[in-house]
């Protein structure tokens, strides 16, 4: 760097001329300075040695009139960069000004042009923020707690997992919560609690249903909330089991219009009096998503022994869940605690996102949205070239008049900022309105899509997808602009010039990739209707029309015991039983779609003991002996259990275990047991029935079923048969009321539609998957016929030509046609090898249909040419009508 304090060399002048053509870089505030104060130094020089001085004396002369230089330097240098930075400030806003004035004009200029492309970027990007939103709700920000990244929900399984194919939890005991609580140093904190639904009586006399969680006096620490009125229960007043209860905010605002005075008034749960303590507000929430709102919090006691908790926890930072497992695993081998877990069980963590039913199918939507904002580029990018094409004498004019290349680039991509930003915003709009669609089209079995909405991450994400696509698709506008000659342009001198076959290519590259991914998303739409139709034809093994389910809500507190339950329920039986209308009436464990399960390791006689810790999920059902009369389960072979006693050793099997231990040949007489904890009692087989999806159509009618006498269930469930016609539901909730006038009202459920409801799930996925397809489908097409229409446009004087030597008005038809369908055909061959492999994100949710299934494939890509083909009639028709004298005169 110039040292001011020493005097210049007598050829600084010119070097301060030369030195200036560096500016061409940029400014340079230091450099200028330091000439200014140079160019100062010696003329002050030359004035001294003019006036006699020698050189050296001159200069020191010149160096102390001018003083410190050192400080007028630094205060020179600021005001310059500060001057500089101004104008470059007020030089890129004027330009973005101008650029954003000259792109309005031009895009206004050609309104259907621009409408297209807004709204082909708007369904897009509107596609993405809706299921985003949902992902982001669900996956990605699950739970509203502090820390969420490190919460977990703690459980057991058997130690041979989930078997079944369903994800089904073993909640822990209080004594084994203990222990984890007690012995854990992987959480930093662990807070079980239980779900219950409870009957209330209102100030009217009559009795609702309330949801109720029990949990501990730090769990709304543990949630980050605090009471909006009032305050929590203590661990003393929990430990002494005081009546005292918190109810949640929704519930206070309506059922008591949000008193403030509510505290310390009373109501009945249970026929049990309670008083209101304090208020939570909304925000307090299980971690159970899309699950219905807590009204009413109760205290939890982990000194009183009970079954079921349900526990999450938050780990330690930087304890990974592997390890947590591992040690939980390890204090509950090593409790002595009585009721500790077996080593039958084994702990399961896992993240709130990954317990969302619907987690596989938001992969998949989500991939299936990303295809579509891809052909949706694929389309405005087609628009971007041929826009690029029309006007590249205007561009040569504006690069003749001095306009650079920068600059020209410069106002291609603010013309596509500004269609990014349109889109945008309709994209906004669109993803608002899909979102509210899809929620409101959500089945019963997906209650966790009621959570999903859009905030600031979806905004973000919406805005980072406009802005990107904007300058995706600029810059190559700006690339094929770049790669034409000016001079070319200009001697060109008309705009119906033919297009380069360079230019040609990469649009008909475009095209033939919007028809590749559209053929990934034609052949998975197509699985999953041809799935759907497949379990729509189902025959679910029994007679569902005219069944109904009657689920009587029998708390512990009122009924503590099965064999008080099942004393209720056995005066319900008789009552119904008496009603006229009514067929049969049986007991189960369980109505379908529902699935009972044993644990343990099935047994048959004859093998050897199964290892210890080899237990797993065993599908059963505790059923009466009139059970499958009333469902009408055909009767393979055998007979049908024919004692009550709660100790008998008869059991019932479906076709799907015969044959699995035993085929071809019977399995009457055979024994089996169940093993838990090495002991289990043999049982022989005294019939086989039909395979039946009890557990609802998308689960496995051949796999193994046990069907037991068993007369003390948790909560039995009657099974009625209905005469047609009959509604059954007045009537059976009004015996219930007069046996018990404190319960809740009971659910009467019809197990047609309940089986129904059953693939409500895979009709929902399917339904947006093939919405989807629709619109990349449609897209696609109107990419191909913007295409084809350019292309016969750019193409008028040679087809002109073409009929004035001869050609007929079949062969131009012919050959646009076949351009067009050549396009569809290869982007269908390669879309065939990617749905071979995207295939597989579909493999799970197919039912009867291989993912491979070739008549799939081949509808899609017949579809998908029969699609194209009819994109390219209209230009087609307009190639027919040209008229060669006036093409040939227009040139």
């Amino acid at each position: 760097m110039h040292d001011p304090q020493q005097a210049p060399a007598p050829n600084a002048a010119r070097a301060a001329t030369w030195r200036r053509y560096l500016r061409f870089w940029g400014p340079r505030a230091e450099a200028d300075v330091d000439d200014e104060l140079g160019f100062h130094v010696e003329m002050r020089a030359r004035e001294y040695m003019a006036r006699g001085m020698g050189d050296v004396e001159a200069r020191a002369a010149a160096l102390r009139r001018l003083g410190n230089l050192a400080a007028a330097r630094s205060e020179c240098v600021a005001i310059t960069s500060r001057r500089e930075r101004r104008m470059t400030r007020a030089q890129l806003v004027d330009a973005f000004v101008h650029d954003v004035a000259y792109a309005w004009r031009t895009l206004g200029r050609q309104k259907g042009w621009t409408f297209v492309a807004i709204i082909t970027l708007a369904l897009g990007i509107g596609a993405n923020t809706a299921v985003f939103s949902v992902v982001n709700t669900l996956l990605l920000r699950p739970l509203p707690y502090p820390d969420a990244d490190r919460i977990a929900i703690v459980y057991l399984e058997p130690t041979q997992g989930n078997t079944t194919g369903v994800q089904m939890l073993v909640n822990p005991n209080t004594p084994t919560v203990r222990a984890w609580r007690d012995g854990s140093r992987a959480f930093e904190s662990m807070e079980p609690y239980i779900r219950d639904d409870r009957s209330m009586r209102e100030t009217d006399g009559t009795i609702s249903v309330v949801h109720t969680a029990s949990i501990l006096r730090t769990f709304p620490e543990f949630a980050g909330v605090r009471p909006l009125l009032g305050r929590v229960f203590t661990d003393a007043e929990a430990a002494r089991a005081e009546r005292l209860v918190v109810i949640g905010e929704p519930f206070w605002r309506a059922r008591f219009g949000a008193d403030p005075q509510i505290l310390g008034k009373p109501m009945t749960i249970d026929q049990h009096p309670y008083t209101i303590i304090g208020v939570m507000p909304a925000a307090l929430r299980l971690p159970r998503l899309g699950g219905d709102a807590t009204d009413v919090w109760l205290p939890l006691n982990l000194r009183e022994d009970a079954m079921g908790l349900s526990v999450i926890g938050r780990l330690r930072p930087g304890v990974p869940i592997v390890d947590a497992t591992r040690e939980l695993d390890r204090v509950a081998a090593s409790s002595t605690l009585p009721g500790a877990p077996t080593p039958d069980f084994r702990v399961k963590l896992t993240p709130p996102s990954q317990m969302v039913r619907f987690r596989a199918s938001l992969v998949m939507l989500s991939a299936a949205v990303a295809l579509v904002l891809l052909i949706a580029c694929g389309n405005v990018a087609h628009l971007v070239l041929a826009r690029t094409a029309t006007r590249q004498r205007e561009l040569a004019i504006r690069a003749a008049l001095g306009a650079s290349r920068a600059r020209i680039v410069r106002q291609l991509l603010t013309e596509s900022l500004i269609l990014s930003v349109a889109g945008c915003i309709g994209g906004l709009l669109v993803g608002w309105a899909g979102l509210q669609v899809l929620v409101s089209m959500r089945p019963a079995s997906l209650p966790e899509l009621i959570a999903a909405r859009m905030d600031g991450l979806t905004l973000l994400l919406t805005a980072g997808l406009s802005i990107g696509t904007g300058l995706a698709v600029g810059a190559l506008g700006a690339f094929s602009a770049g790669r034409h000659s000016a001079h070319d342009a200009l001697k060109s001198g008309a705009l119906s010039a033919s297009q380069s076959r360079r230019q040609r290519r990469l649009r008909s590259l475009v095209v033939t990739s919007e028809m590749a991914v559209s053929m990934v998303l034609l052949v998975g739409a197509i699985l999953l209707v041809r799935s759907m139709l497949h379990l729509q034809r189902i025959e679910p093994g029994f007679k569902a029309a005219g069944l109904y389910a009657i689920e009587i809500p029998l708390h512990t507190a009122s009924y503590p015991t099965p064999a008080a339950r099942g004393a209720f329920v056995a005066q319900v039986h008789e009552r119904v039983a008496a009603i006229q209308g009514i067929e049969a009436v049986t007991v189960s464990a369980g109505a379908p779609p529902s699935r009972s399960f044993m644990i343990g390791g099935l047994q048959v006689e004859g093998e050897p003991n199964p290892p210890a810790g080899t237990t797993s999920f065993i599908d059963y059902n505790g059923v009466d002996p009139n059970y499958f009369q009333t469902m009408r389960i055909r009767l393979v072979e055998g007979s049908t259990l024919a004692r009550y006693e709660d100790d008998s050793t008869q059991v019932v099997v479906n076709a799907g275990l015969a044959k699995k231990y035993w085929p071809g040949k019977s399995a009457l007489g055979r024994r089996l047991r169940v093993v838990y904890n090495g002991k289990g009692d043999w049982k022989t087989i005294v019939g086989v029935v039909g395979d039946a999806f009890t557990g609802g159509l998308t689960s496995e009618a051949a796999d193994p079923m046990l069907y037991m006498v068993n007369r003390e269930l948790f909560q039995p469930v009657l099974i009625a048969r209905v005469k047609a016609g009959f509604d059954p539901v007045p009537t059976i909730r009004a015996i219930v009321s007069q046996l018990d006038p404190m319960l809740a009202p009971v659910t009467v459920s019809n197990l047609d539609d309940a089986m129904k409801r059953s693939i409500a799930g895979p009709r929902f996925t399917m339904i947006l998957l093939v919405s989807f397809t629709l619109l990349a489908l449609v897209l696609a097409a109107v990419g191909l016929y913007g295409v084809m229409a350019y292309s016969v446009a750019q193409r008028t004087r040679e087809i002109g030509i073409r009929i004035a030597l001869g050609a007929t008005r079949r062969d131009v038809a012919r050959s646009v046609m076949w351009q067009g369908t050549a396009l569809a055909l290869l982007g269908a061959g390669i879309g065939l090898f990617g749905a071979r492999w995207g295939s597989r994100l579909l493999e799970h949710m197919l039912y009867g249909v291989a993912r491979s299934d070739a008549a799939s494939f081949a509808l899609g890509a017949a579809v998908l040419v029969g699609t194209a083909a009819l994109a390219c009639i209209v230009p087609m028709r307009r190639a027919v009508a040209v008229d060669p004298l006036v093409a040939i005169r227009a040139d």
